[in-house]
């Protein structure tokens, strides 16, 4: 019988345990990187929303307010309500001017919400409606009744 001679196989025990503790190692950092990154991200992500949000508000705005000037009402309670709608978006231009960089997604809302009803009003006024109606008080009968009637001729 021929003998065989012993052959080890340790020194690929040390690559495959290096190996190992190598993907070990760089599993547990990429674990991390992730755990960091993806917050990260997230938040970035909230923040772009956020400012797409405010520029939408902000060109809706800008539009609404074009629209109060270039509309020409048709009736006294049309122009009445133009010039109400005006003044809200002032008093609104007023406030968005120092707070539009601080405002939250609540706050966004609704004043969103607030110049879409801006522009539903300035729409209907648009095609030569109103949102009021305009009724004439007709005293005279009543002052008519409290003159005595001596004085009347």
């Amino acid at each position: 019988m021929k003998q065989l001679p012993l052959q080890s196989a340790n020194f690929k025990r040390d690559y495959v345990a290096t190996l190992a503790i190598v993907l070990f190692f760089l599993i547990v950092i990429s674990e991390v990187t992730l755990a960091i990154a993806i917050p990260t991200y997230l938040y970035r992500e909230n923040a772009m929303a956020l400012e797409v949000r405010r520029l939408k508000l902000l060109e809706s705005f800008d539009n609404a307010r074009n629209r109060c000037k270039r509309i020409k009402p048709k009736n006294t309670a049309a122009a009445m309500e133009l010039q109400l709608v005006s003044w809200n978006l002032d008093r609104l231009a007023v406030y968005m001017r120092g707070e539009s960089k601080h405002l939250n997604t609540d706050e966004i809302s609704r004043i969103q919400e607030a110049i879409n009803n801006s522009h539903g009003v300035l729409n209907v006024i648009e095609k030569g409606q109103s949102l009021s109606q305009e009724a004439e008080l007709k005293t005279d009968i009543y002052i008519d009744s409290l003159i005595p009637k001596k004085g009347r001729k």
